[in-house]
């Protein structure tokens, strides 16, 4: 009887199996998380089905090696990623490190990537395995956050200058021209003379704090004779 129940045994044990795989796969399509298993001697890659997705294939759609991993890595990568893997190949320490690859249609993805090495009896390192999230999203919602950053420091600094050409300016040249309709040419030289003084040092801050260079004229404004 033991004999008949093996073979029952065996199905039972190989569908729980494919039905644990179906349910891990689910949840790394989920988390956006792949896992890989190089066998460093034979330099046979296996990757999990999300893990090919990630990559931008379709499960088993290529064979994975090694080189194909770096071939993916972007250009600007590529040494950072080997010198991380020799340091845990001499260490046996895990590593962590985000990366960037490039798909086979050019887009450009951030995989945030951890792994260990294995080893045999005598400390020999014969396998590296980890696991690899695609964080291109948070990526770009990072970078957009701080573009939106940089674009509202920047109009937050033009209302400044604003209120700043308003104060020092707009003002100074009005009450320059309040007293020449008084008649009173001696204030109206000295409204004249600050306000351009003060005009003179803000346009010098734009220049040094990166503003428009077209702020600055290359002759100095003249005034008109009032008549």
């Amino acid at each position: 009887m033991g004999t008949r129940e093996e073979p029952q045994d065996l199905v039972t044990a190989l569908g729980e199996l494919a039905d644990l795989r179906s349910r891990v796969d689910n949840a790394q399509r989920l988390a956006e998380m792949g896992d890989y298993d190089w066998h460093i001697e034979s330099d046979t890659n296996t990757w999990s089905d999300q893990l090919y997705r990630i990559y931008g294939y379709e499960p088993g759609a290529i064979q994975a090696s090694y080189d194909v991993f770096m071939q993916h890595i972007h250009p600007d990568d590529r040494d950072m990623v080997r010198a991380v893997h020799q340091q845990a190949y001499a260490s046996g320490e895990p590593y962590e490190m985000v990366e960037r690859i490039v798909r086979p249609d050019g887009e450009l993805r951030y995989l945030a990537s951890n792994g260990q090495v294995l080893t045999d009896a005598n400390g020999t390192p014969i396998r590296f395995r980890g696991t690899c999230i695609d964080i291109t999203d948070r990526v770009r919602a990072e970078q957009a956050h701080e573009e939106t950053a940089v674009r509202l420091a920047e109009e937050l600094q033009a209302r400044r200058q604003a209120a700043e050409l308003n104060d020092n300016v707009v003002q100074g040249l009005t009450a320059a021209m309040y007293a020449a309709e008084l008649g009173d040419l001696e204030r109206t030289k000295a409204y004249v003379a600050e306000t351009l003084a003060k005009a003179s040092r803000m346009l010098d801050d734009l220049v040094l704090a990166g503003g428009d260079p077209d702020l600055t004229r290359q002759d100095a404004a003249r005034l008109g004779d009032p008549t």
